[in-house]
């Protein structure tokens, strides 16, 4: 697995038979989908982060083309060796270079090792990333907590870091339609003292989503758990619109 390294002491992972195992003896066995668990709990990785249903509803909601502006425009500035941060499925890790991928949620990162065979997968949390320093060309982060230590770590000294946001307009039809007072992103970039934001580049398009499409995506959005049933029945009658889909690219270097 090249640069990914031992959760419990930190040294180097090498491939021994179906597993990865360093000098020290710490053995972490291959998934039959070629994932590597390296979360370090007592508790089943299907318990931590997105769940089993969850993660597929994200995968089949995604693999209908909605988002693949961010998709496209992501896929351009990945080179080098690559690491995908927080990477669910695995939608975005379109790059056929090196790429590592990692996630909290089990069921994730077993559908982005089945969808990607060109990736390196590994369950972990991201305030300890089980990755080299140094080793980073391009990372990628979208829409997960922000570590700016671990990722500063991570990355070349030349490394760059693209983190993504949701737009001031993103998804603000559907909002009109739940809410009386609908409110507009603040777009404000993750603060860091030791990554600097050098760029910031928005992607905007507006799609046509039906009804059914329309409540999935509501249901993968923290509005979803705040919003009255009341107001939720709006967005079930609704019909099909045409929906604004807006990010911002925020470029980091250290």
């Amino acid at each position: 697995m090249g640069i990914v390294i031992c959760p419990k002491c930190r040294e180097k992972l090498s491939v021994d038979g179906n597993s990865l195992k360093c000098v020290n003896n710490h053995s972490f066995d291959f998934s039959r989908e070629g994932y590597v668990n390296l979360l370090l709990t007592n508790k089943s990785g299907d318990k931590k982060g997105d769940s089993r249903d969850s993660a597929h509803a994200r995968h089949n909601f995604l693999a209908k083309g909605y988002y693949d502006l961010l998709k496209n425009a992501i896929g351009k500035k990945m080179q080098g060796t690559v690491l995908d941060i927080c990477c669910g499925e695995g939608y975005y890790d379109t790059y056929d270079g090196e790429l590592y991928g990692f996630d909290l949620s089990k069921e994730m990162v077993r559908l982005a090792a089945k969808s990607n065979k060109n990736g390196k997968y590994f369950v972990a949390n991201l305030s300890q990333i089980p990755i080299e320093d140094k080793s980073i060309d391009t990372a990628i982060h979208l829409f997960a907590p922000f570590n700016d230590r671990e990722f500063s770590r991570v990355l070349e000294d030349d490394g760059v870091l693209y983190s993504v946001i949701p737009g001031e307009n993103h998804l603000i039809e559907m909002k009109e339609l739940l809410y009386d007072v609908p409110y507009r992103n603040d777009e404000k970039a993750p603060d860091s003292e030791i990554l600097q934001l050098v760029e910031r580049e928005k992607v905007s398009e507006k799609v046509h989503i039906s009804n059914d499409d329309l409540y999935e995506l509501f249901s993968m959005t923290p509005y979803f758990y705040r919003t009255s049933e009341e107001n939720k029945n709006r967005l079930k009658t609704a019909g099909d619109i045409d929906l604004t889909v807006e990010f911002v690219i925020l470029k980091y270097k250290k």
